[in-house]
């Protein structure tokens, strides 16, 4: 009988009906493509069910073993949802879960194209070729995740190229929304990038964009993108192709509503950097150093959040009329002598500019080593500089000071707290909220 089962299995590798000869119940072991598939009768289940019912463990696994497959009940938009968030080869994988899922990975409207899960640019190419022939013509493309893995090879750029004619002649009308662009090393293959692009019309449609450990030239974000809401660089370097004192990578954006830049840095230390944006809602600038400094206009803007960001001389300027909450972490150290520094009057000439704001956050960290030296805690260092002729603050309800690595508080000086809010004119509550942050915390 064995030997029989034997033949019946190498024949069914090569039949069209291939998935139903390998779950019948005749068969109970089948090898493909090095991984090994189990299937037990069912009545080999019974009798091991019976044997195994005195073991407390074993049973337990029985019963995972028959749990419900919730997931494959949601609605198919929803599995196509989640699956989005899968690279391509993991995305085909999910084929061989059940009968169900076989082709449920070819309605998916993203490409997460993954370089590194490839060992070479020989069996990366095929992938490509394979997923873009198989996928339902119908489908359209709205997402794009491209990791080029830090590939010096000029040809990943065709290969990108091609995703994106692809995706161009599979928008089903709205074209494609979302385009994330990874290059491990910072490569210059970003202008290629976004030649391609450029080319393929995307720039119209696109909604979100997203650059990783990239390297940008001025004049990147020159193209026409009409649509563009939100803009992200994570880890990058902003180069500028001549010596100049300023510039404006993002002022001709005319639809930018949130822009997020972590990790990222000017190329040039003396190049300041000019972040303007008519429409900007919501700005975050997270472990960036901008040395030769940089200036935010933003007329809208309603939320700025700037974490890890150096003291003096590395503070913006602000110019934000309609600013709602602000949230400020800041690394300092104490400052001795009873006069105020430059570093103090550059830290109220900052906190000046976030006079409109409503909430406001502030946290400063490397606070060891103050109680008792409460004076020289960056906002009792300002008293000296507060004139009271002239509160800034018209608009706020909420502050809420923070403190890294103190075992209590500092006493904060009641001129600074009344710096804050004796100019308010609303006659609601406020609320002065003071924490201690520990370590773990941050």
């Amino acid at each position: 009988r064995k030997e029989g089962q034997t033949a019946e299995l190498s024949r069914s590798l090569h039949s069209p009906q291939f998935h139903t000869v390998a779950g019948s119940p005749n068969c109970e072991s089948l090898l493909v493509h090095g991984s090994r598939f189990l299937f037990l009768p069912t009545l080999l289940r019974s009798s091991r069910r019976t044997t195994m019912a005195g073991n407390s463990g074993e049973s337990k696994k029985l019963k995972r073993s028959h749990a419900v497959d919730r997931l494959s009940h949601l609605p198919d938009n929803v599995i196509h949802h989640i699956l989005s968030f899968l690279d391509t080869k993991s995305l085909v994988r999910t084929s061989l879960l059940s009968r169900k899922w076989r082709s449920l990975w070819k309605h998916v409207p993203a490409l997460n194209v993954l370089r590194k899960s490839f060992p070479n640019l020989l069996s990366f190419t095929k992938h490509i070729g394979r997923i873009l022939a198989t996928r339902y013509r119908s489908i359209p493309v709205s997402s794009i995740t491209f990791d080029l893995c830090g590939d010096k090879w000029p040809g990943a750029v065709k290969i990108f190229e091609k995703i994106m004619k692809y995706a161009e002649s599979h928008g089903g009308g709205g074209g494609l929304h979302h385009l994330s662009i990874v290059d491990d090393e910072m490569h210059f293959l970003t202008r290629d990038v976004i030649n391609v692009i450029t080319a393929s019309r995307h720039n119209e449609s696109l909604k979100t964009l997203k650059f990783e450990r990239c390297c940008l030239q001025c004049g990147e974000f020159d193209m026409d993108f009409k649509l563009l809401t939100t803009l992200e660089l994570q880890n990058c370097i902003l180069q500028h192709n001549y010596t100049v004192e300023s510039f404006d990578p993002f002022g001709n954006l005319p639809c930018l509503k949130y822009l997020k830049l972590i990790g990222c840095g000017v190329y040039c230390e003396d190049t300041g950097l000019k972040i303007s944006g008519l429409e900007l809602l919501g700005l975050e600038i997270e472990s960036s150093n901008f040395y030769g400094g940089y200036e935010v206009i933003a007329p809208k803007l309603k939320a700025l959040y700037l974490r890890n960001t150096n003291h003096h001389p590395y503070l913006p300027k602000l110019n934000l009329p309609a600013l709602d909450h602000a949230n400020i972490r800041l690394s300092w150290h104490i400052s001795y002598g009873n006069a105020a520094s430059e570093e103090d009057r550059a830290f109220m000439n900052f906190l000046g500019s976030l006079r409109n704001v409503e909430s406001l956050q502030l946290r400063f960290d490397k606070a060891r080593n103050i109680i008792g030296q409460e004076d020289h805690f960056p906002l009792n260092r300002i008293k000296a500089l507060i004139k009271p002729e002239a509160p800034p603050f018209t608009r706020l309800k909420t502050l809420r000071l923070q403190c890294v690595g103190l075992k209590k508080l500092p006493n904060i000086h009641y001129e600074v707290i009344r710096y804050f809010f004796e100019g308010s004119l609303s006659t609601e509550e406020r609320v002065v909220k003071l924490e201690l942050v520990t370590q773990k915390q941050t």
